[in-house]
């Protein structure tokens, strides 16, 4: 652990949460408000549930950082849980990625011939990006880099996951990330993101996805800290 990082996790739902720290169980009720901070064993960091998608993590995660405008007891805020890996991108289920730059996929229009246009800013998509890496521990240092894309629709067809990542160039399929980067950047807070691959973001089929071995995955790669 840096001396100057301490973390506030922040966990789109509680089954995020208690995937991977199951200990709070011990001192918090299963389940937590939405915003409400928790202060991990030993005082090393703090962690935080704030919804589940763009405009509820977005939301809650304005308020909690507005609270703390001045001074905070966390110096960055990390944001973790399960992810979505679109195939041939070279991500497995089971690992635990580093998002260093996330896009929103589904902001745009849908043409009259059912072919989808992203919503464009000076000729190029929007790109939030993560916050340097200096200075943070190398269990986060050293995981493997990917490209995200924040969805507040969930792939669901073969088709839509091949548009996706190739318009995109991207790795992974999440709910909140872009919304993350944005506002910490926005209140001048360092940011990142770590997820685990716990299916395929393709044709729908929710007997293949493998959660709990994902939020295992995930809470081993906090084991040193």
């Amino acid at each position: 652990m840096e001396d100057n990082f301490v973390p506030l996790f922040a966990f789109a739902s509680n089954l995020e949460f208690f995937g991977v720290f199951p200990e709070c169980k011990s001192f918090v009720r299963n389940n937590i408000r939405l915003g409400e901070i928790v202060e991990l064993p030993e005082g090393c960091a703090f962690a935080v549930v704030l919804g589940v998608g763009l405009l509820e993590f977005a939301t809650n995660l304005s308020v909690l950082l507005s609270r703390f405008a001045t001074e905070g007891p966390f110096t960055h805020v990390v944001l973790a849980g399960i992810c979505g890996a679109y195939p041939g991108r070279g991500v497995s289920v089971g690992d635990v990625v580093r998002v260093d730059s996330e896009i929103v996929g589904d902001l745009g229009v849908v043409e009259c011939d059912g072919s989808f246009t992203p919503w464009r800013k000076v000729g190029a998509t929007s790109v939030y990006e993560s916050s340097s890496l200096r200075g943070v521990p190398a269990w986060l240092s050293n995981l493997k880099p990917v490209a995200g894309l924040s969805v507040n629709c969930c792939t669901g067809t073969a088709s839509m996951a091949k548009e996706r990542s190739e318009n995109f160039n991207v790795d992974v399929e999440s709910m909140e990330g872009a919304a993350c980067f944005s506002i910490c950047h926005a209140f001048g807070i360092p940011c990142h993101e770590i997820r685990a691959v716990s299916n395929f973001a393709t044709t729908r089929d929710k007997s293949t996805w493998r959660i709990p071995e994902a939020l295992a995955a995930l809470r081993a790669a906090f084991t040193s800290f």
